[in-house]
């Protein structure tokens, strides 16, 4: 007993089935994107030997406590630790067990006690001498899986009726086949349900429910049902209220009164208060059958069922599923009742909620929203409680156990949907151990005794140890430039800088209904076309980015002829007859009018992401990049009207019909400076760019500024004049715009990063102190260190201009990660030059990936779900875990350059440092995984306070969880003798970065179904270039393993 014991709470098994748990939860985002979530689900997340393997690491890190008396004070911060992950597995199976999800669905002014669940029940009832019986069986079915079950329900003294699985058809379809043996006529009805067109096939003798309404055909056995009969004259239509019926291709309509008989007519509609529906088509002697549905066909899952009762079986289909309300239907087997649905459980509240308003409020000038709100009233007569109350993304209703959030609303906007989550203990006993983490985490970087305390010892004691001869390394450097060069043609003079930047100062709102100076969206538009922000062009001299924007307006003829649309591709600039890497608007169309690349456009667009070729992705970009230079060229971009009596607080262009209508009330008085004959925002803007160019000819603007004060008054006076940005941070996103902090910033880091390396190894190398050597690194320190705050004022500048906190998207992300590891260097600079100059390695590398083309750094409103503190904290704490894991990549790839140097003469010297970088970086990799662990952690509290789910397996999550748990197996492979040696932590913490690219770019471009997927169709294809670099790195490692063994052999 005591060797299983030993073996249960040995660190060895918990390396293991930590190991196997983060191989699990990984694979099981694979399983998610191949097949569907259910699947994921049922193989690994709720399966039983998941259960086991969380149950034993539980038992493990309980032993773990008393095993290395974790209860002592020294060690306290380690009892923290187990503790807290021990209370977060018994609140994930508090929360398995004893919590439930479901949604209420409530229109304007109505009222609902009751929810529904997210998962999907297979729901029987039947009422026999009076009682009702009923069953209630959760199902998880998955089209890629076995789902045999069976279930029963007991009928007192008479039995019990059985069901058994015979089929699951995942969005199913029924097809028909007339004229086939043992058929019987069908009619084909087709309901409006809730804005949608449902089909539905009645077979004779068939009674089904649709809504509120029951269809039969010949069955009488229903009172309340609409009738369908067959007579020698055709089919006969009556039901116990008035209909209206109307010809669907005539003008005709007749009422049919209560309990009346009329004819039952094909391509009509039956109309009455509750229903509308129309008689589509009727089958002689046919057969239904169900298929799964084609691509883009909607269907319905169907559960097919056989049904046994005292010996007499028959086979029932029933349609539903997780994503359906219940649909009852009515059965019958040997002469037993029943009622049978397939879909969510309906579970009564002790109290209610009436929606009182639902509020959608939209971006100014865009259909995106900008927040939407339940307004309610809480109803609990029991509480004695009758109180209004506001729903809204981030601010939750707490009542008697449930929570409820806003989830999503109607498409009317009459009515909500809120997500409503019961798990109070679950919650709480989770919470409680996040604390406890954190508390941990906290105690540890300042705790004596800790490992952490431990390492920094280390370090000083090796150090110290330290004395070689010098080594010598010379570094080349080389330089290259390139500049944008124009055609000779020569146009007229362009739009003077001043009032290029007086126009640039004019607020413009961009498609997605932000407000930005209109110095931003030209220097998006020509970044985005020329990927240059400056021009020198013969004849009208350098120009920026505003000034070209607004000549393309005034002088379209010259630019469609200027070599500025980026053409990276040979064979694309083939087929326009481009000869270098940039090409005219004309070069692109044949007589003036055709366009060369319409096919190839057209080709590439309807290919699969994955069959894209190097020359499709150009065509598409390039593209791309002529449709934004047309609309350049037409000034359709040019939004800086506020439209007149407009509820979304549109903003118009010239060229919108909302531009010529004319201007009446207060603004009407601006006309009698400008003297418009038609005086509407079109007109005007035409008589700016008029008076520009008398301007431009003459060097007089004083007319053009006299109309450019008229439109800066009438965007004064709109209705969301408060929301326009102030004069101040107009002038903070120029001054960003022009500054380039960070492609200046990323050069910065390229050069210090250089000179850095090369005086860190000679520092340490070098047999004796160089006075001047310490000076002259301290100096570029120094200069790092400014580049840092700069690096840390941009990024804050970005916050102040969007609104919102700088890492909401991929390019902020990386400006987040390179920011953290540069802190994690500036952290471990008392130990380590070199590790500085890692991390300006990683931040430059990381800036240079910014600047790539795929990630946009266009500023951009915010989505409601993000606005939250809870997301503030957690990708700040998890993007900065990244840099300092990054910085762990990078210490391990120094350390596997030393292996590969070390000689004789060299062993002992470099071991010491190799020693001294790797103390180094198990200090930085425990600072990452508290932050990255903390991080996640936090992203389950936001999640629960903004949706009510502080975790579903999210394929982003699962991987977040996936570093920590990875990270904390190289931590603690120093408790496992065979793994205790540098070379392995090293070559670990190289190998463990994979785990942080796979969720910063594997979730998001790779797995297409996880919430916070970027991904959209199908899927990229891996770059060559990825997989040249892994191969590399894998390269790098087995050559540094071999020379190591073989160091070590002869010592």
């Amino acid at each position: 007993m005591k060797k299983i014991w030993n073996l249960l709470t040995s660190s060895a098994l918990t390396l293991i089935l930590l190991l196997l748990f983060a191989i699990a939860i990984g694979v099981a985002t694979f399983i998610e994107d191949k097949f569907d979530t259910i699947t994921a689900q049922t193989l690994i997340y709720k399966s039983k030997w998941m259960e086991i393997l969380l149950i034993l690491l539980a038992v493990n890190f309980i032993g773990h406590i008393n095993r290395y008396k974790l209860l002592s004070y020294k060690k306290l911060t380690g009892f923290i630790f187990h503790f807290a992950f021990v209370l977060l597995i018994v609140g994930a199976g508090v929360t398995r067990y004893n919590g439930f999800e479901g949604t209420m669905h409530i229109r304007e002014g109505q009222t609902s006690s009751v929810i529904y669940t997210s998962n999907g029940f297979l729901q029987i009832t039947a009422n026999e001498n009076g009682k009702e019986y009923k069953k209630d069986y959760e199902l998880d079915l998955s089209p890629f899986l076995n789902n045999s079950f069976s279930t029963e329900l007991k009928i007192e003294n008479k039995g019990s009726i059985d069901f058994v699985y015979k089929n699951y058809i995942k969005n199913a379809v029924e097809v028909i086949e007339e004229n086939a043996a043992g058929g019987s006529n069908i009619i084909e009805l087709s309901f409006a349900v809730e804005n949608n067109l449902q089909k539905i096939y009645l077979k004779n003798g068939e009674v089904k429910e649709i809504g509120n309404v029951a269809v039969a055909y010949n069955n009488n056995t229903r009172k309340d049902a609409i009738n369908i009969t067959d007579d020698k004259n055709g089919l006969k239509y009556s039901a116990p209220f008035g209909t209206i019926i109307s010809s669907m291709t005539e003008a005709k309509t007749d009422t049919v009164a209560k309990d009346s008989t009329a004819a039952f007519v094909e391509n009509y509609l039956y109309k009455s208060e509750t229903f509308i529906f129309s008689f589509s088509k009727f089958y002689r002697n046919a057969i239904t059958k169900l298929k799964p549905a084609e691509e883009g066909q909607e269907g319905i899952d169907a559960l097919l069922l056989d049904v046994s009762y005292n010996g007499v079986s028959k086979e029932i289909t029933v349609f539903g599923g997780a994503a359906y309300l219940p649909n009852f239907k009515e059965e019958t087997v040997n002469g037993m009742k029943f009622k049978i649905a397939f879909g969510n459980k309906e579970i009564p509240l002790p109290f209610s909620i009436q929606l009182n308003k639902f509020v959608l409020e939209r971006y100014p000038g865009s259909m995106s929203p900008s927040s939407f709100a339940s307004e309610v009233t809480l109803v609990d007569s029991e509480k004695n409680i009758n109180e209004p109350r506001r729903i809204f993304m981030n601010n939750v209703l707490d009542h008697r156990g449930f929570r409820f959030f806003q989830s999503s609303y109607d498409t009317d906007q009459k009515g909500t949907i809120l997500s409503v989550n019961h798990d109070f203990w679950g919650t709480w006993i989770s919470y409680f151990g996040y604390f406890l983490l954190t508390i941990g985490f906290i105690v540890t970087l300042f705790n004596k005794n800790s490992r952490f305390a431990a390492l920094s010892e280390n370090i000083k004691k090796i150090r110290e140890k330290r004395k070689a001869s010098a080594l010598t390394v010379l570094f080349i450097l080389g330089f290259s430039a390139f500049g944008f060069s124009q055609n000779p043609n020569t146009g007229g003079r362009a739009v003077s800088k001043e009032q290029a930047d007086k126009f640039g100062h004019l607020i413009v709102q961009t498609f997605d209904g932000r407000f930005e100076p209109m110095h931003t969206m030209a220097y998006d538009v020509m970044h985005k076309i020329s990927r240059m922000d400056n021009f020198t062009v013969q004849g009208k001299g350098e120009l920026d980015a505003v000034q070209v924007f607004m000549d393309m307006i005034l002088d379209q003829e010259f630019w469609k002829s200027q070599k500025m649309i980026y053409v990276r591709e040979k064979s694309v600039q083939d087929i326009i007859g481009a000869t270098d890497k940039y090409a005219a608007f004309n070069d692109f169309l044949v007589d003036g009018n055709k366009y060369k690349l319409a096919e190839y456009a057209e080709v590439a667009f309807r290919k699969k992401q994955s069959e894209q070729n190097t020359f499709d992705k150009e065509i598409i970009r390039v593209d791309e990049r002529v449709n934004i230079c047309m609309m350049a060229f037409q000034g359709s971009m040019l939004k800086i009207f506020p439209a007149q009596n407009s509820e979304t607080n549109q903003w118009v262009s010239w060229g919108d019909s909302l531009a010529n209508r004319p201007i009446t009330g207060v603004l009407s008085v601006i006309n009698e400076d400008l003297q418009l004959k038609q005086f509407n925002f079109s007109n005007i803007l035409q008589l700016y760019f008029q008076r520009i160019a008398e301007g431009n000819a003459d060097g007089n603007y004083t007319e053009a500024e006299k109309v450019l004060k008229s439109i800066e008054t009438i965007q004064k006076s709109s209705p969301v004049a408060n929301a326009l940005p102030t004069k101040s941070r107009i002038d903070f996103e120029i001054y960003y715009n022009k500054a380039k902090i960070f492609e200046n910033l990323r050069n910065v880091y390229g050069i210090l990063s250089l000179i850095l390396l090369i005086l860190a190894f000679v520092e340490n190398f070098k047999a004796k102190k160089s006075k001047i050597l310490s000076i002259v690194l301290k100096v570029f320190i120094g200069i790092l260190g400014l580049a840092f705050i700069y690096h840390t004022y941009g990024m804050g500048l970005r916050w102040y201009l969007s609104g919102h906190a700088p890492w909401s998207n991929g390019y902020e992300a990386l400006l987040l990660v390179a920011w953290g590891g540069l802190l994690a260097g500036f952290y471990f600079v008392k130990y380590s030059k070199i590790t500085l100059a890692a991390t300006a390695v990683l931040a430059f590398s990381i800036l240079m990936t910014a600047g790539h083309s795929s990630y946009d750094p266009q500023l951009t409103n915010l989505q409601p779900v993000l606005k939250s503190y809870w997301l503030i904290i957690h990708v700040a704490a998890i993007t900065i875990s990244y840099g300092f894991l990054g910085l762990g990549f990078i210490l391990g790839l120094i350390n596997m350059f030393l292996y590969i140097l070390k000689t004789k003469k060299s062993t002992e010297r470099i071991d010491l440092l190799i020693g001294e970088l790797t103390y180094i970086n198990e200090m930085n990799l425990s600072i990452g995984v508290a932050l990255a662990t903390l991080g996640t952690f936090l992203g389950g509290v936001w999640a629960n306070e903004s949706w009510g789910r502080y975790w579903g397996w999210d394929a982003k999550e699962t991987w977040a969880l996936v570093i920590v748990i990875v990270y904390a197996i190289v931590l603690h492979f120093r408790l496992v003798p065979k793994l205790k040696s540098t070379f392995v932590f090293n070559a670990a913490s190289i190998a463990s970065f994979g785990t942080v690219i796979m969720t910063f770019v594997g979730v998001n471009y790779y797995l297409s179904k996880g919430m916070h997927s970027y991904a959209a169709g199908d899927t990229p294809v891996f770059p060559i270039w990825a997989w040249i670099t892994i191969f590399s790195v894998i390269l790098l490692m087995v050559v540094a393993g071999i020379r190591e063994k073989m160091s070590q052999k002869n010592k």
